[in-house]
């Protein structure tokens, strides 16, 4: 791949809960260049009562541009799309939907998942997460609360740095990983016990932080999308 290739990674958009920032996500859309967009789960927020509007609708017609231009679009199903899961291994309207995605860069081994399978408990209870989800989400259209902002807010609280090395363990093979999910943006370097440089990335979301990764010029960049960026 050449040195010149650029990988735009998004994550936890959420889109038709009613604080995705859709508008934002046109606008960085429209304005990037990339030449492929790695969308890591929780894209559309099916396990609430998504309610899609004029934003989404230009979302979608960006997507099928980037099909006219032969941009890669790679989908990793997240556990509020997981009813993409039975396209999992196939390709559907150019999109290639996977559980998680390798690619090898400047010499360095990249692996990128949406992050859930991390977790334990109720969060793999489908049914009691989708009754939850809804009633989240009649709470925040009611009231105009941010209950994802909050609950990140408390699991940064409880987070220890323990729970990166852990994750880290679990895909020694890759020299950078790439995980959504927390909706907590943040980048750990390290040298490890073989002199090698390891890297934790999560993308953040685009609830609260609007946050995605460029991948170019040989680098990792964890960038916050701004409203005069578009």
């Amino acid at each position: 791949m050449n040195d010149d290739y650029i990988r735009l990674v998004i994550s936890d958009i959420h889109m038709g809960s009613f604080h995705s920032k859709e508008s934002n996500l046109k606008k960085l859309l429209s304005s990037t260049d990339f030449d492929e967009i790695i969308l890591a789960g929780d894209i559309i927020d099916f396990i609430k009562i998504p309610r899609f509007t004029e934003h989404t609708a230009d979302l979608f017609q960006l997507i099928a541009n980037m099909n006219q231009q032969k941009k890669r679009i790679i989908y990793i199903v997240g556990n509020h799309d997981i009813a993409f899961n039975k396209f999992v291994g196939k390709t559907i309207a150019g999109i290639e939907f996977v559980e998680e995605y390798e690619f090898e860069y400047a010499g360095r081994k990249y692996r990128i998942e949406h992050g859930d399978k991390y977790e334990t408990g109720i969060i793999h209870w489908r049914f009691t997460m989708n009754v939850i989800s809804i009633f989240h989400d009649v709470l925040e259209r009611i009231f105009k609360w941010n209950l994802a902002a909050w609950y990140v807010r408390q699991q940064q609280k409880k987070r220890k740095l323990r729970r990166i090395w852990d994750i880290m363990k679990w895909n020694k093979g890759a020299d950078v990983f790439i995980m959504g999910h927390t909706h907590i943006p943040e980048v750990v370097i390290w040298v490890d016990e073989s002199e090698k440089i390891k890297t934790y990335a999560n993308i953040g979301d685009w609830v609260e932080h609007s946050t995605y990764i460029l991948i170019k010029d040989n680098q990792l960049r964890l960038k916050t999308f701004k409203e005069d960026d578009g």
